[in-house]
């Protein structure tokens, strides 16, 4: 593919397919290294987690090297936004590869020395991730068309979500020939072709914006203005809230999936093998439909799509019954998460200014990682308690009535249109729950019990769901559901007294 057939479908305005990406040689530089190193990130976590559960046998230092692959990005998430917006955003990539490259290679020797240091040495890396997955996410849209944007999105995704197909199955053959240090050696040269790849990238300038002083405050400041630059837009603020239900539920199949399909529907290691899979191939085979066609569909219609098919899903996973439903579930999950994903990666790259753009992924990238560290060790837990299934079930519910009540307070979201927040939504919502008075009383002592009386309420519920949680789901279906229908009846005139 020539540059001048890059031109031609620029000059048409249709959106480019792989091949025509492809044509494009720093997205083609981008892809091809990026395709080498999350291979090399697979290989990579089986080593660690097979390595470590054969050298202590101990579950809970496998649930500690996980914690420690996402703990990194969150001490220095929000900061290294400003970085990645203040300087060259292929120069951080290349030395983000380079930081990453030495400490993968070190896990075999630190491994014979003491597996604390295994943790910290994963830490590292993942700070130094959390400095690469903002700059590249800041780099596609300077690439590529903004026409370009979604499909550019779904091969990326497409490249990744493959490599977790084959990935895991490859380096399972590696280290049953050759051990797992082997496996940790070839991730740290994927880091290398990736950097070199990236080096090669012949972009005039992935800059966003100069910083003649780079010091604390000036970290400080930029890190507020990536804060207020979301709170103050309203799609920004809605999509970040929208974070946090989907990232739970997310979090509740990360931590149960294996209790569910080992221990309740009770499938053979075989089975389990090709139930992850199947699940990836959701992935895959989603992100090739929307690199092909998904410009035809609108984003609120992937992005609200995707997050209400991943909770009906995730719910039909809890209850499956066999094999057969479960990787079923399994699939739709993995499609619909594409969905949400690939749409989403759009529209911040399409609404987001270049220059604050690393720091609204970074701010992403710590809530999500909050909810990824905290959310397991607290589902395992009511998991034990409840039962697998109602805990997976019931994060399906939650999450799904937490994001229809975010779309109702910002309705910017349903539609994924930018613009400034009017008036304080959230505050306003907060008025309406704890804000009803009755003038003939004192005001602020009104306040103080209506504040109380919703904390006594979802304490009661958080009790009934540990003793009985199909009667407390129920509630939390059934609540809502009045709610609005009484809504719908005042605003029909139902309730008014005769004559009124």
């Amino acid at each position: 593919m020539t540059s001048s057939d890059v031109a031609e479908t620029a000059a048409q305005g249709k959106p480019a397919g792989f091949l025509h990406l492809l044509g494009n040689r720093n997205y083609a530089l981008l892809w091809w290294g990026q395709l080498v190193s999350e291979l090399g990130n697979r290989f990579h976590w089986v080593a660690i987690s097979l390595w470590i559960y054969s050298e202590t046998r101990s579950a809970s230092a496998v649930s500690i090297a996980i914690s420690s692959m996402f703990a990194g990005s969150l001490l220095v998430s929000l900061w290294a936004g400003v970085i990645v917006d203040y300087f060259d955003r292929k120069r951080i990539m290349i030395i983000s590869d380079l930081v990453r490259a030495v400490l993968v290679a070190l896990i075999p020797f630190l491994m014979g020395v003491n597996i604390w240091l295994v943790y910290l040495d994963l830490i590292l890396i993942s700070a130094a991730t959390a400095f690469f997955r903002p700059a590249i996410f800041s780099v596609v849209p300077q690439v590529v068309r903004r026409s370009d944007l979604l499909p550019a999105n779904s091969f990326m995704s497409a490249m990744d979500t493959g490599t977790e197909v084959a990935g895991p199955a490859v380096a399972g053959i590696v280290a049953a020939a050759f051990g797992y240090a082997p496996l940790l050696y070839i991730d740290a040269g994927t880091y290398l072709i990736s950097a070199i790849c990236i080096l090669a990238m012949s972009a005039p300038s992935l800059l966003a914006e100069a910083a003649s002083r780079l010091d604390l405050r000036s970290v400080l400041r930029g890190v507020r203005e990536g804060l207020e630059y979301i709170r103050e837009d309203s799609l920004q603020w809605g999509l970040f809230l929208l974070v946090f239900p989907v990232a739970l539920v997310g979090a509740s199949l990360n931590a149960l999936q294996t209790p569910l399909a080992k221990g309740v529907v009770g499938i053979s290691d075989s089975e389990f093998g090709s139930f992850q899979a199947i699940w990836g191939l959701g992935f895959v085979f989603a992100s090739l439909l929307l690199g092909w066609y998904g410009a035809k569909l609108q984003r609120h219609i992937l992005v609200l799509g995707g997050y209400f098919v991943v909770f009906v899903a995730t719910a039909l996973m809890g209850l499956s019954f066999s094999f057969l439903t479960l990787v079923s579930a399994a699939f739709v999950v993995g499609f619909a998460n594409t969905m949400y994903y690939v749409g989403l990666s759009t529209t911040l790259m399409e609404h987001s200014p270049q220059r604050i753009l690393g720091r609204v992924i970074s701010t992403r990238q710590l809530a999500i990682g909050t909810v990824r560290v905290i959310s397991p060790l607290m589902l395992g837990l009511v998991a034990d308690a409840v039962g697998t299934r109602a805990t997976i079930v019931a994060m399906a519910t939650v999450g799904t009535f937490v994001t229809v009540a975010i779309l109702s307070v910002f309705p910017v979201t349903r539609s994924l249109k930018s613009g400034p927040l009017e008036g304080d939504t959230s505050r306003s919502m907060w008025r309406a729950l704890v804000g009803g008075v009755n003038p003939q009383f004192e005001e602020s002592q009104q306040h103080r019990l209506n504040f109380i009386s919703i904390v006594v309420a979802s304490l009661a519920w958080l009790g009934l769901a540990l003793a009985l949680p199909i009667y407390a789901l129920s509630l939390l279906v059934l609540v809502p559901l009045f709610v609005l229908f009484g809504s719908f009846a005042r605003k029909k005139g139902w309730l008014r007294a005769p004559g009124s």
